[in-house]
């Protein structure tokens, strides 16, 4: 079922590249992954992370004859994609988990909730091969001096941290996470200026989706500061470097500062794999935190290699 987010179907049209699916990379590359080889040697596979990368791989691998265990550490799949359902006007995003725990259970993946991966699993597994699809961290940029309160958009999407009444929410990717979440506190009656380092707000999203997204902060009333970089903080004080001039822009009367900015990869369990001596593929934020639809495609990609 669609999940609305244009990403990879009319967002590649318009970008000239050819048209696919996040969900479903097969499409657009028929002629090379329509059909699964089937594995010659049935094997056992472990997939760590539930979230989309290792629900792909867990419903290719399974779809080619393996016996496949995925682990996903919390009580349901999705990793951050059942963060970013949360988001205003982003319900329907969380159908990309619905759809892939279904593609996964149908073609015969077992997926164990409330389970994590560890050097004592894997002895007592003895798993042919690894998945891993750990997936990612909240990441704070290198920042001079101090404010007052720095949350992450996880952290708020999480009910791990709430904000103050006066917001600003600095946008490192220009995504769906810096506006949602400015959209959100804004709804709520905070004061929210969005300083985003892109030439506009929601830079990375398809334009159709764009626009809509923009006309609602507007509506809203959030200030929109384009091309700014985090330099610092001091106090209810954030500092900003304008990109392309390199001068300085300070924003006062600040509660709280909310970062959507890279995460790292939580990828520890290669270390212990290696001196396992057991073979694994790396998918997703695993191995470079970006987008559901780089998840999805390596996903496929490491379940036809194992």
């Amino acid at each position: 079922a669609c999940i609305g987010c244009n990403q990879a179907c009319i967002g590649h049209f318009q970008l000239g590249l050819s048209i696919s699916c996040i969900q479903h990379p097969e499409t657009g590359r028929e002629l090379d992954y329509s059909a699964k080889p089937r594995a010659a040697v049935r094997r056992k596979i472990i997939v760590v992370g539930g979230g989309p990368a290792g629900l792909k791989a867990a419903a290719v691998a399974a779809e080619r004859g393996h016996e496949v265990h995925l682990h996903e550490r919390e009580a349901q799949t999705g990793g951050q994609a059942r963060l970013a359902q949360l988001l205003p006007r982003r319900a329907e995003f969380g159908g990309i988990v619905t759809n892939l725990t279904a593609e996964a259970e149908r073609h015969g993946a077992i997926i164990h909730r409330r389970s994590e991966v560890t050097r004592d699993l894997l002895l007592a597994e003895r798993p042919d091969a690894v998945i891993l699809a750990s997936g990612s961290k909240p990441h704070a940029p290198p920042f001079e001096g101090e404010a007052a309160q720095m949350v992450h958009v996880a952290d708020i999407l999480a009910g791990r941290a709430t904000t103050g009444p006066k917001v600003v929410v600095y946008d490192w990717m220009g995504d769906w996470g810096g506006s949602g979440i400015a959209e959100m506190l804004a709804a709520e009656g905070a004061n929210v200026r969005l300083a985003v380092n892109h030439h506009c707000a929601s830079a990375s999203i398809q334009t159709y989706v764009r626009f809509e997204q923009v006309a609602r902060l507007h509506k809203l009333g959030v200030e929109v500061h384009p091309w700014l970089r985090l330099y610092g903080g001091d106090g209810r004080t954030a500092y900003f470097i304008h990109t392309p001039s390199r001068e300085a822009v300070v924003m006062e009367d600040v509660d709280t500062i909310v970062l959507n900015t890279p995460n790292l990869q939580e990828d520890g369990l290669s270390r212990v794999l290696e001196e396992l001596a057991i073979p694994y593929e790396l998918a997703g934020d695993a191995l470079s935190p970006r987008t559901a639809e780089e998840a999805v495609y390596e996903g496929m990609l490491a379940g036809l290699a194992v």
